[in-house]
């Protein structure tokens, strides 16, 4: 009797310690979920719509949710380009991890133009305790397209350098885009930008050029600090004999800087 006594304590003792041993156990370690448990995972891409052949592209993106937006953790992704021609096209960095879920690549266009490009996105949300992961795809396009070369030669004609001048370029009165400069006194340099409107009808336009500078201080050799063109794009409306086709037009201004010294303060 007092033998069964002592197996009947012994196994309510180990009996006991097990129990024990699981709550510290489950205290300690989470419980799996199944991937249907997490929250979704939700993914932002802020890219251009349309981009010229060989252009660089800077692009957001944004992922939340998931493992690692309900636990905390790293979310990953990795990035591909996919095109019938995808000759001199690049993702970078095309893989990526943080914890934030932000990240920004730069995506080289292909050479090849017109065509359009879609760009994979496959990204992961990871719980570091767990190791439990979600995945999701996402797919962008971006049209490429041959674009329009706006360009300017600018020229400082002025005694001193113009430091931190600012060229705004338009086209129809649409804004494109802005470029920052130096120019030393007496110097000139070359300005472009890439007019890449997805479609870009045949006929007239007018471009023009902003130059702004610390201070208002720049001007063309006209007065003022807005130089203007009439184009034309296509053979049939071209008045100057079918110069201009469609494809890569270069419009070369040639405009003279002047960069004003700015008056002394007058003497009391």
């Amino acid at each position: 009797m007092a033998s069964d006594s002592r197996v009947r304590l012994l196994l309510m003792t180990t009996a006991l310690l097990a129990a024990v041993l699981a709550i510290s156990i489950a205290g300690v370690l989470p419980l799996a979920r199944n991937a249907g448990a997490y929250s979704d995972i939700s993914i932002g891409i802020d890219c251009p719509t349309y981009a010229a052949k060989s252009e660089v592209v800077v692009c957001a993106l944004t992922v939340t949710g998931g493992p690692a937006g309900d636990l905390g953790g790293n979310y990953s992704y990795k990035a591909e380009i996919i095109a019938d021609n995808k000759t001199g096209s690049l993702v970078s960095p095309s893989t990526g991890t943080s914890s934030s879920g932000k990240f920004k690549l730069n995506l080289t266009m292909p050479g090849y133009a017109p065509q359009t490009i879609k760009i994979m996105f496959n990204v992961t949300s990871e719980d570091l305790v767990s190791g439990d992961t979600t995945e999701k795809t996402r797919e962008i396009e971006i049209r490429v397209v041959d674009p329009i070369v706006l360009r300017a030669t600018v020229y400082n004609t002025g005694s001193i350098d113009a430091v931190n001048v600012t060229a705004k370029f338009y086209a129809d009165d649409e804004y494109l885009g802005t470029q920052t400069f130096d120019l030393a006194a007496g110097s000139s340099t070359v300005l472009s930008y890439n007019w890449t409107w997805a479609n870009i009808d045949d006929g007239k336009h007018t471009v023009k050029v902003v130059i702004d500078g610390a201070n208002d201080l720049v001007e063309f050799s006209n007065g003022n600090n807005i130089c203007s063109l009439t184009i034309y794009v296509g053979d049939e409306s071209n008045p100057l004999g079918a110069i201009l086709t469609v494809g890569v037009i270069i419009m070369a201004v040639f405009v003279f800087l002047t960069y004003l010294q700015k008056p002394s303060p007058k003497k009391k």
